[in-house]
């Protein structure tokens, strides 16, 4: 009988699950820790920069969007008006420079009728300036160069005449629209593009 409490006895020592006395062999090295935090430093760094890049990449996107979509405007806006021009006294046949004045023939909504009109660049501000009644409304802004320039009299090209504007943002986005317009209601001779003489706009009713 003493046998069997002394086996019964050492079965109640024994734990459930050996396991608990065996050394404790499993876990991570000091290495293996640093190893591990220098991988996931160098994924989380790749990882951030191609946000950045990314990021970085569609802002430059965006401003150059905008900045092509303001030049563009503005450029319709003058090449409409100009179209319509009867006269024109700067620049001068074969010359160039940042203003263009002229006569329009027709009267709109904001023009009036042989009302004399000017586009100028002043200081980042492509302007529009009005005679009747005086009044100077901005067309584009961030504009860092406007050209204006008039064909030679003696290429038979002087009614041509080529605008050219950049924008420039501080950001270093940059965009350079280029177009050329003949007015319309200049005197024709056989080389002018416009029909010879047979095309002149017409008011709208």
């Amino acid at each position: 009988m003493q046998q069997g409490v002394m086996k019964s006895l050492r079965k109640s020592l024994v734990p459930m699950n050996p396991r608990i006395l065996e050394p404790l062999s499993k876990g991570f090295t000091l290495i293996e820790i640093i190893i591990v935090i220098v991988i996931l430093g160098f994924v989380s760094a790749i990882t951030i920069k191609f946000l950045t890049d990314s990021l970085r990449i569609y802002t430059m996107t965006v401003n150059q969007k905008t900045l092509f979509d303001e030049g563009k405007l503005a450029l319709e806006r003058m090449c409409r008006d100009i179209r319509d021009a009867r006269g024109i006294a700067t620049p001068a046949a074969g010359g160039s420079g940042n203003t263009i004045v002229f006569q329009r023939t027709n009267p709109t909504a904001h023009d009036g009728l042989n009302e004399t009109l000017t586009f100028r660049l002043t200081g980042t501000a492509l302007e529009k300036v009005k005679t009747t009644p005086a009044a100077t409304s901005p067309l584009a802004s961030n504009v860092s160069s406007f050209t204006v320039t008039r064909g030679a009299a003696a290429t038979n090209n002087e009614n041509e005449i080529t605008l050219s504007v950049t924008l420039l943002l501080g950001s270093g986005e940059n965009v350079t629209l280029q177009t050329r317009v003949w007015p319309k209601n200049l005197p024709r001779d056989t080389t002018y593009k416009n029909f010879t003489s047979y095309w002149r706009e017409e008011p709208s009713s």
